[in-house]
């Protein structure tokens, strides 16, 4: 009873925070609920239904910049040969399809386009990953009921949903693929334990069906057939071991049926590939690939930059439950070797920044462990302490990251750092000049000793691209303009710790791509050979105060060098416009 409490409000909960903190559907461009990724997985549906051009995609441009769902057609990829495929596979079309369908239906009554992206379809597709949300969580509850008690599932719950990257992908980033494969995995880890409760046709026939929609909707979803194979199954028991083979053999034709189910379904994306291409296999990620000998572990856990471990913490308390659930050995196995396997699957992608959201599909199998430590602690007071203490700062912390990444502007996911992550973890409002931390780890905050100014320019309006600005002579850096301006002194005679390059600084205009912001930063050289560099991008700091003093520091101590550079950089094609003023370059000791 507790459980279903807790699974009706948390749901409840879900969608109230869904509708209203930071809806998708409401938002435009690359914010949108269907936008860039998801924009991918769902071009199919208006391809087929509505353009009737599937294979040559001719309406993808158009349609793309009426909408500005993503900066660049990331949606289609063109091969060697010049045809044009698809990036990402069909699967998640399929499962956006009766969504879609409806609004479908409903835009040119409601007074909308019926294009594909006008706002009945970004509504539609919120709501069908809501209702996808719940129907997972459902099945999750009800497994996990079948293993444990009703007050551990109930916890469970509430850490999974309130506590992991899981709540941002159930409430807000609802397009992306990870929360409806969750949904999927948590009917298929339902639908095998019923299976060998009471093996049927129509439960196999249903379990092929849902693998071969994970597979269609990420190739690599393969990984869950090891869930119907090993579900029950002991690895150290000889007598597990050869009573899975006799059912194999019992019957082998509801596993024959399961199986061509799941291959009917994932060769709808074989269909496609030859209808478009000529091929039968095509690879769409172009020269994005996998190192499946060396995933990168721990890069993808534990790097400051976007680690999986370090901005979702929860999901460390699964991995020590490992010791408590060999206690279910029956379950055990295919958990843990389902989730190792998923993990270095997930680590073994090159572009490894990309964050824990890839795992959250893999939270179904995760949340056996979590129960199996919750259940060991219940009786043991000390530990039990020691657990809940980390587990609601864990939940602190994610509510602090989904906030973060959205509405307080603090988290920028695949752009983090150490030296930052650790001056505003936990915290909700932050000084925007604290995002110079995500370019450099040194910011020198103590009390200035010995000071010497080294360089001291006023700029000069009858110099190019140095203008008068609100009654201010100014260098001015201007949106699409190539523009690098630098300052080089010698030296310093005396011996110094530290220098500081700072300036004054009026934003008319800044972006959000990195690769065209501003630069300002000092250079150290020998010989003019590079030794040091410091540079951050100012763009970052602009999104509320417009006109601010902005310094960087280097440490400088036993570097050796002849002379040091202070320069300021628009990249080709920058975006930004800045009035820069009142140079100064000074050294001092702490």
């Amino acid at each position: 009873m507790k459980s279903l409490i807790t699974y009706i409000i948390l749901g409840i909960g879900l969608i109230v925070f869904s509708l209203t903190y930071y809806p998708r559907y409401k938002q435009g461009g690359g914010e949108a609920t269907i936008s860039w990724d998801v924009s991918g997985y769902y071009w199919y549906l208006p391809a087929l239904f509505i353009y009737k051009d599937l294979k040559n995609l001719s309406f993808s441009d158009s349609l793309r910049n009426a909408y500005n769902c993503s900066a660049d057609n990331q949606q289609i990829t063109y091969l060697p040969d010049g045809k044009k495929v698809l990036k990402y596979s069909s699967g998640m079309a399929l499962q956006f399809l009766p969504f879609f369908a409806i609004a479908h239906g409903l835009a040119k009554p409601l007074g909308y386009e019926a294009d594909g992206l006008s706002p009945p379809y970004q509504f539609a597709i919120h709501i069908g990953a809501l209702f996808m949300c719940l129907f997972g969580l459902w099945f999750l509850r009800k497994l996990l009921f079948q293993y444990f008690k009703d007050s551990t599932v109930a916890w469970v719950l509430f850490f999974l949903i309130v506590g992991t990257n899981y709540l941002n992908y159930a409430a807000i980033d609802v397009g992306m693929s990870h929360g409806w494969l969750f949904s999927l995995y948590c009917f298929l880890f339902y639908l095998t334990d019923r299976f060998y409760k009471s093996p049927s046709y129509k439960t196999a026939i249903k379990i092929g069906f849902v693998l071969g929609l994970l597979v269609l909707s990420r190739p690599t979803e393969l990984i869950g057939i090891v869930i119907p194979l090993l579900w029950g199954v002991n690895l150290l028991k000889l007598s597990s071991i050869q009573n899975r083979i006799q059912v194999f053999v019992k019957h082998w034709k509801i596993y024959l049926i399961s199986i061509v189910t799941m291959i009917t379904i994932g060769s709808i994306q074989i269909i496609y590939w030859k209808y478009s291409t000529d091929n039968w296999l095509v690879y769409s990620y172009g020269d994005q690939n996998f190192s499946w000998l060396h995933p990168h572990l721990f890069l993808y856990t534990v790097h400051f930059k976007n680690g999986w471990l370090i901005y979702c913490p929860m999901m460390i308390l699964p991995y020590i439950g490992f010791l408590c659930l060999t206690k279910k050995k029956e379950i055990f196995w295919p958990i843990f070797i389902f989730s190792g396997a998923f993990l270095w699957i997930v680590s073994a992608w090159d572009i490894w920044d990309y964050g824990g959201r890839a795992m959250i599909q893999s939270y179904v199998a995760l949340m056996f462990p979590l129960a199996a430590l919750i259940e060991y602690i219940q009786t043991k007071w000390p530990l039990r302490i020691v657990f809940f203490g980390f587990a609601f700062l864990f939940t602190y912390l994610n509510i602090w990251w989904v906030h973060g990444i959205h509405r307080g502007g603090s988290i920028f996911t695949s752009e983090m750092s150490k030296a930052y992550y650790l001056k505003t973890v936990g915290r909700w409002h932050i000084n925007e000049q604290d995002r110079k931390l995500l370019d450099v780890s040194e910011d020198y905050s103590g009390k200035i000793l010995d000071a010497d100014t080294l360089l001291r320019y006023q700029f000069n309006q009858n110099k190019p691209n140095e203008t008068l600005i609100n009654n201010t002579t100014c260098l001015y850096l201007q949106s699409d303009s190539n523009v690098y301006t630098n300052f080089i002194v010698p030296k310093p005679n005396k011996q110094f710790n530290w220098i500081r390059a700072s300036i004054d600084v009026e934003c008319f205009k800044d972006n959000w791509d990195t690769y065209r912001m501003t630069r300002f930063g000092i250079r150290l050289t020998k010989n003019n050979q590079e030794v040091k560099q410091n540079s951050i991008l100012i763009d970052r700091i602009f999104h509320k105060l417009k006109k601010q003093h902005v310094y960087i520091d280097m440490k400088i101590t036993d570097l050796n060098y002849d002379s040091i550079e202070v320069y300021m950089m628009n990249p080709e094609e920058a975006k930004s416009s800045f009035a820069i003023s009142n140079l100064n370059l000074e050294a001092f000791n702490e």
